[in-house]
């Protein structure tokens, strides 16, 4: 009996043990993990240099993965708040080249060269008015001319318009007026100057009243624009601002647009309308085959969508570039553990002779790999976000207001990338030290 009892109770001991090692395995795995992490760390301690100049590839990837998301961001929320300043209700009817797609480089190409399409008049412009939810539109002509005063000579985008102009665009007077449709019929020799044109033409003086010449015709200014500064990548403010007609006929010789701006009631139309104006637009120019069209009409909505495609495409291929450089990095690590591998070689059979398994030396050198890539990947977040502010600084110093942005998902991606090579890249160098026989690695020289 008292054997029985003895035997129960070395079993039950037994059984309460195994239960206590069962709850003391995580803890005793994560001191062994952190023994790893601290022999990593002093492995790469003694050799600063050459552990920075490893995780200098992985750097240069994790900064443009970042970047990319960062700015393509950045930049895709610039492009939709300068489209939504336009108005998502409205179209653009613009001359194209005809038997060309529009949005192709060979109608980019053609505009480049000098082709003129001269069939877009202003007429058409009218009679796009009286289609039923078409509330307003204007006409422009453009061109770079040099404008005189008094004080100061310079070259400036000069804007021709029809009045309806400042009721359907963004821009607004700060002071004196707009010029009338009267004006514009009247072939008036009037000028609106654009904040910064105005305060280099005619600086510490109220320029309304004042006089300025392009190419040879005298202009009156009676209003300057106020401050709006870049939208789409040009300067708003460095633009002066006349009558369609006069500038068509007293200074361009033309009689033609290259684009008029529709209103419409609704976003919800704006599709519709746009092809009822192009049934009006192929009737008045005479086009049976819609592909040799000698005018193009985008929807706001159609542009943003363009426009992302394109900022889209850019995303992909700066990805791929940063992709390359993180494999590039990696490759760099992998080299500089097989170099470690051999130059410890020695220490390595040291360790195994004192009874180190092959698991404790593969995970010794993946830590130290892993710890390369992830400080590289650390790094590489820190440096992308001080160069995104930089960035949007420049922007901003240069008048364009673009959001700081730092996406998690791109932070995450990145250093989840960074520590997923580290594994990838130096798992079979650790390998390779695990392998090695603990008696020809004590007699390595």
């Amino acid at each position: 009996m008292r054997c029985v009892m003895s035997k129960s109770k070395i079993i039950d001991d037994r059984s309460k043990n195994g239960g206590m090692l069962c709850h003391l395995r995580p803890l005793m795995s994560l001191c062994m993990n952190m023994q790893y992490i601290k022999s990593a760390y002093r492995a790469l301690e003694a050799n600063k240099v050459r552990a920075f100049l490893t995780a200098l590839g992985i750097v240069i990837g994790i900064v443009t993965v970042v970047m990319v998301f960062a700015l393509g961001q950045g930049t895709q929320a610039l492009i939709e708040s300068e489209l939504d300043a336009y108005g998502a209700n409205t179209i653009v009817v613009e001359v194209s080249v005809p038997g060309i797609s529009h949005t192709s480089p060979a109608n980019a190409a053609s505009m480049a060269e000098g082709v003129t399409i001269n069939t877009l008049k202003e007429e058409d412009m009218e009679a796009v008015l009286k289609i039923p939810g078409v509330t307003g539109a204007y006409a422009g002509v453009f061109g770079l001319e040099k404008v005189v005063s008094i004080y100061d000579d310079q070259s400036y985008l000069i804007q021709g318009n029809t009045t309806s102009f400042i009721d359907i665009d963004q821009a607004e007077v700060e002071f004196g007026r707009f010029f009338t449709e009267a004006e514009d019929q009247s072939l008036s020799r009037v000028a609106v100057l654009g904040y910064s044109a105005a305060q280099e033409l005619f600086p510490d003086v109220d320029p309304i009243g004042q006089n300025v010449r392009i190419r040879d015709v005298n202009f009156k200014v009676i209003g300057v624009m106020e401050e709006l500064g870049v939208v789409f990548f040009q300067d708003m403010d460095d633009q002066v601002y006349v009558p369609l007609n006069t500038l068509q006929k007293l200074v361009m010789g033309i009689d033609y647009i290259p684009y008029f701006l529709v209103q419409v009631e609704t976003e919800e139309i704006a599709l519709l309308i746009k092809d009822d104006i192009n049934q009006l637009m192929d009737y008045r120019h005479q086009i049976k085959d819609p592909d040799k069209r000698d005018f193009h009409t985008t929807t706001m909505q159609e542009a943003a969508e363009i426009m992302s495609t394109v900022t889209g495409a850019l995303q992909i291929l700066l990805v791929v570039l940063a992709a390359i450089s993180l494999v590039v990095g990696g490759v760099g690590v992998m080299n500089i553990m097989y170099v470690a591998v051999t130059e410890r070689t020695r220490e390595i059979g040291l360790r195994k002779a004192l009874g180190a398994s092959p698991r404790a030396i593969l995970l010794q050198f993946l830590w130290e790999s892993v710890m390369i890539t992830a400080i590289g990947g650390v790094i590489g977040v820190l440096a992308a976000i001080a160069i995104v502010w930089l960035a949007v600084t420049g922007a901003a110093y240069g008048g364009v207001d673009m959001p700081f942005h730092i996406p998690v998902a791109g932070v995450v991606l990145a250093v989840g990338a960074s520590v997923v090579e580290g594994v990838v890249f130096g798992l079979y160098p650790a390998r390779r030290a695990a392998k090695l026989n603990p008696i020809d690695s004590l007699r390595f020289e």
